[in-house]
């Protein structure tokens, strides 16, 4: 007779090798699609290499060097995608808690709302920048005709002029309240209705009961969502590279750093070994700024949200 121990370890090694075959599928892609790219660039990017380059010679740090002590244009880039990523960010982040909210709502087909305010985010990035970019367009778009016809005469370039390119992708960004309107929403239907009642008895204003109830409870998303648009704001590209063809036009006004980075490797004279330099300091910045909002949640996340 078999002991139990002996059917114990067979159902382990079962287990096991079910574990094994489902898990696997993960670990190779995450070997082959994750790891080996990051641990490739690494090395790229003590190199000089380039597309077309049959011999790579090893430089050491002089690509890092280069980027920080020689290349005007790695700061500027740098400089236009933190513009661009705090000041969308508020604003993403205010439009997803105010939607979030007004979507909490009960009212009779509120999944209907919730269903049509979450729909223009399973389109692709790059179809609905060029949607924006036809009702940007300064002499034919939707929007300037509108403002003609309101009786607006000095009507602006939009993305065709350096002062306001920049901005009108700002403005443009502060519609990406998808997936961050549903972490608030998420956020939002945990907190129990008990918490409001109590303080509409003792005659608490709404404003009251958002300071004191709401906001508190979901300070936690709130960290969540600020690093979502954080890291999202850092290194959008495709709002850019459609507004700005490619190229930062106009006058680099739109030459946010994935863009720099995406030219410097694939266009002449196809630097990759540069690129890979300068996307490791684009990650040690991205790194820093993490941090950093970790170290300021200490002092605005409720730690104790039952």
């Amino acid at each position: 007779m078999k002991s139990k121990n002996t059917f114990t370890k067979k159902a382990f090694m079962k287990d096991y090798r079910f574990f094994l075959m489902f898990a696997g599928i993960s670990l190779v892609g995450f070997l082959l699609f994750y790891l080996y790219p990051i641990i490739r660039t690494l090395m790229l990017s003590f190199t000089d290499k380039t597309i077309y380059s049959l011999v790579t010679t090893r430089l050491g740090w002089d690509n890092y060097v280069y980027a920080l002590t020689k290349d005007p244009l790695f700061f500027e880039s740098i400089k236009l995608s933190l513009i661009f990523a705090f000041t969308s960010g508020i604003m993403v982040l205010i439009t997803s808690l105010v939607l979030a909210m007004l979507l909490n709502q009960k009212v009779r087909f509120i999944g209907v709302f919730r269903t049509i305010y979450f729909l223009p985010f399973i389109i692709p990035s790059f179809a609905v920048g060029a949607v924006y970019k036809n009702l940007f367009h300064p002499t034919s778009g939707l929007i300037n005709s509108i403002l003609s016809f309101v009786g607006f005469t000095d009507l602006p370039a939009w993305y065709r002029t350096p002062d306001t390119a920049l901005l009108t992708m700002i403005l443009i960004s502060s519609m990406g309240f998808g997936v961050k309107m549903l972490v608030f929403l998420a956020a939002l239907q945990r907190i129990p209705e008990d918490y409001y009642e109590v303080a509409r008895l003792e005659g608490a204003t709404p404003m009251q009961q958002f300071k004191k109830i709401t906001l508190p409870l979901i300070t936690p998303m709130v960290f969540f969502n600020i690093i979502l648009i954080t890291i999202d704001g850092l290194k959008a590209f495709n709002l850019a590279f459609v507004m700005g063809n490619g190229q930062g036009f106009p006058a680099n006004s739109t030459l946010l750093f994935p863009i720099y980075m995406f030219m410097t490797a694939f266009n002449m004279p196809f630097r990759l070994g540069y690129a890979a330099a300068m996307a490791y300091l684009f990650f040690i910045l991205i790194l820093v700024l993490t941090l950093i909002h970790f170290l300021l949640s200490r002092f605005y996340v409720e730690k104790d949200v039952s």
